[in-house]
């Protein structure tokens, strides 16, 4: 009889249920506020997805546009035949279609109207988002950042504008940010502890990310270049994995030779034929057919545009920085045409938290780097994310120097995958340099700083603009 009363009283549960149940229950504190504050950002997000006018968010009518030409033509990802149009222009040899693909097949499958798809393809995003999130704070815990960091870091990208927006939108951005931090966290694994299937991870990794984005290839290389070091170094360890499959290597296996088809078909196809990854609608279907296209239209309009002087590299960068970090906060984009906007002093406070915080983290690792096994690992993803968010300046850089209108290209969602990790770190290193404050006062900073970006960004300044909700 008591038996059948326990089981009364404890009813089994889904195995995700009561694994949170038991992270939340042995937590600490500060692992209860992140998953609390998870659960803000989710809610913050929903109120985006089906606030926001379709359009508004950076690049989103083009995703759709795409989206609904796989839905409505092919069934298999390689296109053939496709005549341009003003939105669509060549996708018959564009690189980053894997996005757009897979959420077609979700169109394909779901009995809904168009508008109704569409919000539930905004929902992905946010999945994709609080994967990022869970993996960074498992990266970060894992390098030895302290919890409160860790939480710190989740309040304060769930306030930024441009986090907030891509998050709820239709895009393939969301899914730049997930590959990266993937990415960084095999590396750690693999240098802690080299394992086939972790190489094989990261190999589709490697495989897929540049047809999700082609912001994933230059960082991809990366990941491939210390990806094949580790295996060199350790061949014997690798080697005897080998020789004992496991059905999760196995899995791995074919998604990596999958993965490997549909790159070299691509991007392999494209270096073959027209001599670098991303050929023009011009290239692959003639002047005539995409003189309509808009990218067409685009260049054609660069080219009447008077020169002006070239800024030296220097002067370049430091604009770049500035307008970039504006952006993050302030999105400017074709369908955002806003009226309330975040203070001017939200951007400097900011870059002054980043920049002061990195020159004192590398200047601690540097002389902790022997004292602790896990500053090398640190200063390693730090420079990563760095890399990553420079990558970007290099390629602006390029287009200014051709086209010599600045700003072509800029925009601040390009770098968040890099600086996202980077939060974290940083919240950890403002900590130590703050160390001889009294801990009531290292609070009452951190809770300032985060109620005056909160207060001049994200949803409280998204919410006071019309235009979101009529475009």
């Amino acid at each position: 009889m008591s038996q059948l009363t326990n089981s009364r009283e404890a009813p089994r549960v889904p195995v995700f249920f009561a694994r949170f149940r038991r992270r939340w229950n042995g937590g600490s504190l500060a692992t209860r506020v992140w998953y609390a504050l998870l659960a803000i950002f989710i809610i913050q997000s929903c109120v985006l997805v089906f606030a926001t006018k379709f359009g508004v968010p950076p690049d989103e009518t083009n995703h759709i546009h795409f989206i609904n030409y796989y839905t409505d033509h092919s069934l298999n990802p390689i296109l053939t035949d496709q005549q341009p149009t003003y939105n669509l222009g060549d996708k018959t040899r564009e690189v980053d279609y894997l996005y757009h693909y897979t959420m077609s097949l979700v169109r394909r499958v779901l009995p809904f109207s168009l508008n109704t798809e569409l919000y539930l393809i905004r929902l992905f995003s946010i999945g994709f988002a609080v994967l990022t999130f869970a993996v960074i704070g498992k990266l970060l815990r894992r390098l030895g950042v302290h919890e409160w960091a860790i939480t710190f870091s989740l309040a304060l990208a769930s306030l930024m504008t441009m986090v907030l927006m891509m998050s709820s939108a239709i895009n393939n951005d969301v899914l730049v940010w997930l590959g990266l931090v993937l990415g960084l966290a095999l590396l750690v694994r693999l240098t802690e502890k080299p394992r086939l299937v972790d190489l094989v991870w990261l190999a589709c990794l490697v495989s897929y990310g540049g047809l999700v984005k082609r912001t994933l290839l230059p960082i991809g290389l990366v990941f491939a270049l210390v990806g094949i070091l580790v295996a060199a170094r350790r061949w014997r360890t690798v080697l005897e994995q080998f020789r004992k499959p496991t059905p999760v290597l196995l899995i791995a296996g074919v998604l990596f030779a999958i993965g490997l088809g549909l790159a070299v078909e691509r991007i392999g196809g494209n270096i073959v034929n027209y001599g670098h990854i991303t050929p023009t609608c011009a290239e692959v279907q003639g002047e005539e057919a995409c003189y309509d296209f808009w990218a067409n239209i685009r260049e054609r309009e660069l080219a009447a545009t008077p020169r002006g002087d070239l800024l030296a590299a220097p002067v370049f960068a430091g604009r770049w920085v500035q307008e970039s970090f504006i952006n993050i906060f302030d999105i400017q984009t074709q369908g955002w045409r806003h009226d309330v906007k975040p203070a001017p002093w939200v951007e400097p406070l900011f870059l002054l938290f980043v920049i002061v915080g990195l020159a004192y983290g590398f200047v601690s690792e540097i002389r902790n780097r022997q004292g602790d096994s896990r500053a090398r690992l640190r200063m390693g993803v730090v420079a990563l994310c760095v890399f990553y968010v420079l990558f970007h300046m290099v390629v602006n850089y390029g287009e200014y120097r051709h086209y010599r209108v600045f700003g072509l290209a800029l925009n601040g969602r390009y770098i968040l995958a890099g600086l996202l990790p980077l939060l974290g770190f940083l919240a950890w290193y403002w900590g130590a340099l703050l160390r001889r404050l009294p801990l009531q006062a290292r609070w009452c900073l951190a809770i300032t700083f985060l109620l005056a970006i909160g207060w001049e960004s994200g949803l409280h300044v998204l919410l006071q603009n019309p235009q979101l909700f009529h475009g």
